[in-house]
């Protein structure tokens, strides 16, 4: 018995994937897969989290010591030669890591806004 004559090619399309549109990851999970309110919950705590994010950075960056001793006294075993750049460096890093999820939050708000005043020209 010959069993290639029964194998069939196999097309592999992506289900979230299009060159034209993007990534659509509304697609991975289908087009009723989750309710309105849900989906608008799910923005909102993520939007929520992302702003406490941001926080927690900003705010280990605001404890983190400046004097050179209490620097010193963090790294105990370590000799470090200029300990105020090594913060510094440190609280800069911080900083640029609190901007992604600050940026993502505020886009997140301005869509909401956007839908809510969308919403509220179509009622009235």
């Amino acid at each position: 018995m010959n069993s290639q004559t029964n194998k069939q090619a196999i097309k592999a399309n992506s289900v979230f994937l299009h060159s034209q549109r993007g990534i659509e990851l509304d697609a991975l999970f289908g087009p009723r897969s989750m309710d309105a309110q849900t989906h608008a919950g799910l923005t909102l705590s993520l939007e929520i989290s992302l702003y406490a994010l941001f926080g927690s950075f900003i705010t280990v960056m605001i404890l983190l010591p400046s004097q050179v001793d209490n620097i010193q006294a963090m790294f105990p075993s370590t000799v470090l030669t200029d300990p105020i750049g090594f913060v510094l460096r440190i609280k800069m890093a911080l900083f640029i890591a609190a901007l992604v999820p600050l940026f993502w939050a505020l886009h997140l708000s301005s869509k909401r806004l956007k839908g809510s005043l969308f919403a509220r020209r179509l009622k009235g």
